[in-house]
């Protein structure tokens, strides 16, 4: 399991366009997205590497440490 810190969640709205951002990438399943503290839990098959996956993220406006 991968976690990044993502910032400029605020709700579910922000949840569901980062599963559909995500979703377009292979190889990822998001796992959790935690609103107070913007946790993003995933897994990946390998496929997608963490920096594409930070990539697509700051490309949907939700940058990630």
């Amino acid at each position: 399991m991968e976690a990044l810190e993502v910032k400029n969640v605020k709700c579910g709205g922000c949840v569901d366009a980062i599963k559909n951002g995500l979703s377009e990438l292979e190889g990822i399943d998001v796992k959790n997205i935690d609103i107070p503290t913007g946790k993003l839990e995933f897994e990946s098959d390998g496929k997608t590497s963490v920096d594409k996956v930070k990539d697509k993220l700051d490309s949907l406006g939700y940058p990630a440490n």
